[in-house]
């Protein structure tokens, strides 16, 4: 377009115009062009990247109603104060990225301006009537030059100043540049300079500041009191500097005079403590504190003392992640019980007892927490946290491999979980997790479908919510069919048993009582007290005590142990009978049809009967008082087996001599034990 038609077109809009933008225009002559433009209803101008190096004194002549005015981008080496004398009700004026290196007290006459933007030039030094007059400016950036010392008078007549950017330039240190103000500053910024200390009472000129930023500088000292008087200071940002723990420890008031600060960023600096516990806690005075940052600190933290929070009982947030900590006191939180943001991501937790449980009781209020990163084998440490409120947990890229029943339960607030890039099992410990992920309604775990099984090897790859669950749910009505089958079986079983191999059974029991007897009389090296033992029924007893006895104790001498005579009183029955046949040199049983129907006649037989079998001797006489045939023995088959395989003894019938029985039963009792007569009748 040729500079005629480009004039034509901006007459007939004349009056029209609010705003015209003319960025990037190389070629046509901008005073010919603002000449045609220009009206009192034209407020805004900007002419960004148009290679402009020089502006002539009558450029903006016509326009002198303009609100705003931005030349940035441009080659402007130059600024004199005639240039803007026409502008009346100019409030912005932009000037970044040019090749300033002064301002020559260029803006004295803009007296109704409200911002200015210098930023990114090569200004070196800035003298005490470049800012004079200019009572409006609101703003004023000056980000991104190479200033290196501020003058005490440079904001004296900046009354209204609320935002300076001072960063990015050289600055070693700022010793008085704030002793006249500006009073009404709200923002301060003095970020990438190279201030390596903040001395006493610095900014206490400045105190409306909101928010002072003062992050990558070299700062290694903070004098006490170094902040004092910013009452209104809600944001202190000191991340990236030279900040260790004897800079915060050196001085008890370095962080004094801050009644309301909020946030407090000390990233990435090198904080390092060694001791379990501070003499003095740096925090003590932030009693309003929310947001504290200790996160990434070069050369790790390695410890947080147990005190070193002590006075922050407002704090909700705090970052410690990427600090190399590898265990956590208990104590940590005890002052802090707003807490409800924790992050600890980028650690090295690994060990059982790196995070305990008790850690987290102050702080029953916590509501989110990250632990991504920090090496961790297990959550179990969460199961006696009682953190009833927690809604979000992340705790991505660890060596988790299982989630029970018992954690999910113990998080009932759980909103949000994300366990991505953890080492699960893919095995039925995880089974409950799994179908829990799928179809819980209230939480949400995050990029489930990306989980990945790193055991066992045949499942390694394997998306975890592909693990067939269903083989690891036994069914409720297959339990029940199975303990019904097991009970009938141990039924049928046990009346078989009863049925057919009761006297088994039964002779088995009584075996091994007299076995256990047997073994402790071997060991004891007991001697026998008696001849014989009589095992007779009570039906039998007459023939006992008129008969046997006479014969036996009263002329033959034999001692004898007997029922009703021998038996220690309230002694269990069974055991006074082992230890009457195993007390005795013989046992003699006196068989009759009652005596074969009694059960402790039956158990005295198999008690003798085990003796007989175990030492191998002539130990056991049988007197049959009774005629018996053999197989009315049958059900006794104990007794039948006994009489094919021993000598027995017949008793005397009415009428018969007697004497040649007791003569027998007296050779059967003199014969010694390790005599075993030939089977048949005596």
């Amino acid at each position: 377009m040729s500079a005629q038609n480009a004039a034509n077109v901006l007459q007939s809009f004349w009056n029209l115009l609010n705003k015209i933008r003319l960025n990037g225009n190389v070629v046509l002559n901008k005073t010919n062009l603002l000449l045609n433009a220009c009206s009192p209803v034209l407020k805004v101008v900007r002419l960004n990247a148009n290679k402009i190096k020089q502006l002539t004194n009558h450029m903006f002549d016509p326009c002198s109603d303009l609100a705003e005015l931005d030349l940035g981008d441009n080659e402007i080496s130059e600024l004199s104060p005639s240039m803007f004398r026409g502008f009346t009700q100019l409030k912005t004026l932009r000037l970044q990225i040019n090749r300033l290196t002064r301002i020559t007290n260029s803006f004295q006459m803009l007296i109704t301006l409200e911002f200015i933007d210098l930023s990114r030039n090569s200004i070196k030094t800035l003298t005490c009537k470049d800012f004079a007059n200019l009572t409006q400016v609101k703003s004023l950036y000056l980000y991104s030059n190479k200033i290196s010392v501020i003058d005490s008078c440079l904001f004296k007549d900046l009354k209204s100043l609320e935002v300076l950017k001072l960063g990015s330039n050289h600055l070693l240190k700022i010793g008085d540049a704030f002793s006249n103000g500006p009073h009404s500053l709200l923002d301060l910024q003095l970020t990438f300079n190279k201030l390596s200390k903040i001395e006493k009472y610095t900014f206490r000129n400045v105190p409306q500041l909101n928010n002072l930023s003062l992050q990558d500088n070299q700062i290694s000292e903070i004098e006490g009191h170094a902040f004092e008087g910013l009452n209104n200071l809600t944001s202190l940002l000191l991340s990236s500097n030279k900040i260790s723990a004897k800079t915060l420890t050196r001085y008890q008031n370095v962080f004094s005079g801050m009644p309301n600060l909020k946030n407090l960023e000390l990233q990435a600096n090198s904080i390092l403590f060694t001791d379990d516990k501070l003499n003095h806690s740096p925090f003590t005075d932030l009693k309003q504190l929310r947001v504290l940052s200790l996160h990434s600190q070069r050369r790790g933290i390695g410890r947080i003392p147990s005190n070193l929070l002590q006075g922050l009982s407002s704090l909700e947030m705090f970052y410690a992640g990427n600090t190399n900590l590898g265990h956590l006191n208990p104590d940590t939180f005890k002052f802090n019980p707003q807490l409800w943001f924790l992050e600890l991501s980028k650690n090295a937790l690994s060990e059982d007892n790196s995070i305990p449980a008790e850690l987290f009781h102050p702080i029953s209020g916590l509501t989110k927490l990250i632990l991504s990163r920090t090496q961790l084998r297990s959550l179990n440490f969460l199961l006696k946290a009682n953190l009833s409120r927690l809604s979000n947990l992340r705790a991505r890229g660890n060596e988790i491999d299982s989630i029970n029943k018992t954690l999910i339960k113990s998080l009932p607030r759980l909103e949000v979980l994300d366990l991505g890039k953890n080492t699960f099992t893919c095995d039925c410990n995880n089974a409950f997790f799994i179908d829990w992920a799928k179809n819980s309604n209230s939480t949400q775990v995050v990029y489930l479908n990306k989980y990945i099984c790193s055991y066992p090897p045949s499942l390694r790859g394997m998306s975890l919510s592909d693990f067939n669950t269903e083989s690891c749910t036994l069914k409720i009505d297959f339990i029940c069919f199975l303990c019904s089958s097991i009970v009938v079986i141990l039924t049928l079983l046990s009346s078989f048993v009863w049925h057919f191999l009761r006297y088994q059974v039964v002779y088995a029991y009584y075996l091994f009582l007299a076995f256990l007897y047997d073994n402790k009389k071997k060991r004891n090296g007991s001697t026998f007290q008696y001849d014989a033992f009589i095992s007779y029924n009570t039906e039998d007893e007459s023939w006992v005590m008129e008969e046997l006895i006479p014969k036996l104790e009263g002329e033959q001498g034999w001692r004898l142990c007997l029922h009703h005579r021998d038996f220690e009183p309230g002694r269990p029955i069974i055991e006074n009978i082992i230890d009457g046949i195993y007390s005795s040199r013989k046992t003699i049983c006196l068989i009759t049809r009652n005596y074969l129907k009694s059960n402790w006649c039956s158990s005295e037989v198999q008690v003798a009967s085990f003796r007989l079998f175990d030492e191998q001797k002539d130990v056991l006489i049988l007197v049959f008082l009774e005629d018996i045939p053999t197989h009315q023995l049958s059900p006794y088959h104990r007794m039948r087996k006994l009489v094919k395989k021993r000598s027995y003894l017949r008793g005397p019938k009415p009428g018969e001599d007697t004497k040649i029985f007791w003569q027998k039963l007296k050779m059967a009792l003199e014969t010694k034990e390790g005599h075993n007569s030939d089977r048949g009748i005596l």
